[in-house]
């Protein structure tokens, strides 16, 4: 997926999956035309090559109503999906810090799904060992504006995890709508990190902002493109059943407090961005008080290996604690030794 333009053979693939018909040969290359729409495919080695794919890339765009960029990954890859994410409303003022975090949100809700779809899945031939956690190094980003957001480009056919991650997602972002939205009773059915991480996209810990996920699919191996939108109103509802009163600490986890700050929950992400960051998902303690809420802490671990422990933790029910010093926001820097496995079996 690095490379920006596809290849004569890859375009031609292409084409004639999707119906289009090779016609006269000129200029050193073959007319192709599907309808009112005629493309020319340049031969390899061409002078101009790659103004004439772009070119290519452009009508294709307009015939199938996707952006050139969109074309050209998906022509490249061998099938591409895009998953776009927009908050907001046309002029809103989202920070970039606020764009960063929904971008680990979403990291962090593919890495959930991926491992849901392991685990039900384990017996399929495409899964090998360390493949959920490589998922996001084959993903590309595009950011995007008014409405903000981004759009990330995940392999599509060639790679059957990502694409069944990705309708993982769909599914359980509109099964969450619908419990939000009351249209279900299906709450039981939601996990709590798909739930925690929606929550995040709609910047609830800041202000309940709308937000929208749209599901295109590659052209390669099609099915309905969808978008599911969370309106702010149901943004506010994501989280309500995780909110439960302040109240003061047992004295049994106060004196176990060796630090300003502990968070104990599980692991949902991870980021790279600055030293080595995990997302826990859990309940803070600072000093001998805690909010009892469930919130997302960005944990900087000092180590790689304890990097890498909590790496193989994502998307799993283990209980890990964090102990540090806390911004005051929603960043813990962790104390030496300050990051361990509580509860169940870490590999």
């Amino acid at each position: 997926m690095s490379r920006g333009l596809p290849g004569r053979d890859e375009a031609v693939r292409y084409l004639s999956a999707q119906g289009w018909l090779p016609g006269e040969v000129w200029r050193h290359g073959v007319i192709w035309s599907y309808g009112e729409f005629d493309v020319l495919v340049p031969d390899d080695g061409v002078a101009d090559f790659a103004p004439r794919m772009r070119a290519l890339t452009r009508c294709v765009g307009e015939l199938e109503r996707r952006s050139p960029a969109v074309v050209a990954r998906d022509l490249v890859s061998g099938g591409v999906d895009v998953i776009g994410y927009r908050v907001g409303e046309v002029g809103d003022d989202i920070s970039l810090e606020a764009t960063a975090d929904a971008l680990v949100a979403l990291q962090s809700l593919l890495l959930t799904c991926a491992g849901q779809v392991a685990d039900e899945d384990s017996g399929a031939r495409f899964l090998r060992p360390g493949m959920v956690g490589e998922l996001l190094g084959d993903v590309g980003l595009q950011t995007a504006s008014d409405p903000s957001g981004f759009d990330l480009f995940l392999p599509g056919p060639e790679n059957p995890l990502t694409r069944l991650t990705a309708i993982r997602l769909l599914d359980v972002a509109s099964l969450a709508r619908q419990t939000a939205n009351g249209i279900n009773d299906a709450e039981s059915f939601v996990d709590p990190q798909i739930t925690d991480g929606l929550s995040a996209l709609g910047l609830a810990e800041r202000a309940p902002t709308r937000f929208a996920l749209s599901f295109t699919w590659s052209r390669q191996v099609p099915r309905p493109d969808v978008t599911v939108d969370f309106p702010r109103e149901l943004v506010g509802r994501l989280g309500e059943e995780f909110a439960i009163a302040s109240a003061p600490l047992p004295s049994t986890t106060r004196t176990e407090l060796a630090a300003p700050a502990v968070v104990e929950g599980v692991v949902v992400g991870i980021d790279i961005d600055g030293g080595h960051k995990v997302i826990v998902r859990g309940i803070l303690s600072t000093g001998d008080t805690s909010t009892g809420r469930t919130r997302r802490i960005t944990v900087l671990v000092r180590t790689a290996r304890e990097f890498a422990q909590a790496s193989a933790l994502v998307g799993t029910r283990t209980q890990v604690r964090a102990r540090g010093s806390f911004d005051g926001k929603q960043s813990l820097e962790a104390a030496e030794n300050g990051f361990t496995v509580i509860d169940g079996n870490p590999s």
